[in-house]
């Protein structure tokens, strides 16, 4: 996996996206009583057009695009991600904040399946299972390790610089892959 130039990408974007993933994810609640003024059915309703958005990803993936696993439809949803952490740390509407949740919904999953197939398609049929074990590792710790500093940041800074800082990872993220060639002699885990 380090010896291949695609591949050390793919796993740099896994440990941002997940260094973002685990604080914004967990401390939504937070940002939706705190910032939005939510109730609870205020945030089921959020949870729940993550959902929509998580399902209609795919559906979108497989009737728009062609080439999933071109690096702009790989690394594209990390982008995505990012601009709606960034809005939604700005947002002080429930609907706002609700239309960005959809469009984080559908990035996360697009994001996954364009993720997934890349790697599956890029990784040599011999270093699959260590491949993807290490990618299993690097997002479950990027995720403990955001779970921690997500919850002092929060605490410190408060909850718009934990959006904030998520949204930049996961640009961050997108940056890296969207401006890393494939080698042309072929990946050698």
């Amino acid at each position: 996996m380090l010896a291949d130039r695609l591949l050390r990408a793919l796993a740099a974007g896994q440990l941002l996206a997940a260094l973002s993933a685990g604080a914004t994810s967990a401390l939504l609640v937070v940002l939706a009583t705190d910032q939005l003024g939510a109730t609870g059915r205020d945030y089921g309703l959020l949870i729940a057009v993550i959902g929509v958005g998580a399902a209609l990803g795919p559906i979108v993936v497989l009737r728009l695009i062609r080439q999933p696993r071109r690096p702009l439809f790989v690394f594209g949803p990390f982008a995505l991600r990012g601009v709606m952490d960034l809005v939604i740390a700005t947002t002080a509407s429930l609907p706002i904040a609700a239309a960005t949740l959809l469009g984080h919904g559908v990035g996360t999953s697009t994001g996954a399946v364009t993720f997934n197939s890349m790697l599956q398609a890029e990784t040599p049929e011999h270093a699959r299972g260590r491949v993807f074990a290490s990618m299993d590792v690097l997002w479950q710790a990027g995720r403990l390790i955001s779970l921690a500093a997500g919850g002092v940041l929060a605490d410190t800074v408060g909850i718009q610089a934990v959006y904030h800082l998520g949204g930049l990872l996961m640009i961050a993220a997108a940056a890296m892959g969207l401006t890393t060639r494939r080698d042309t002699r072929g990946p050698d885990a």
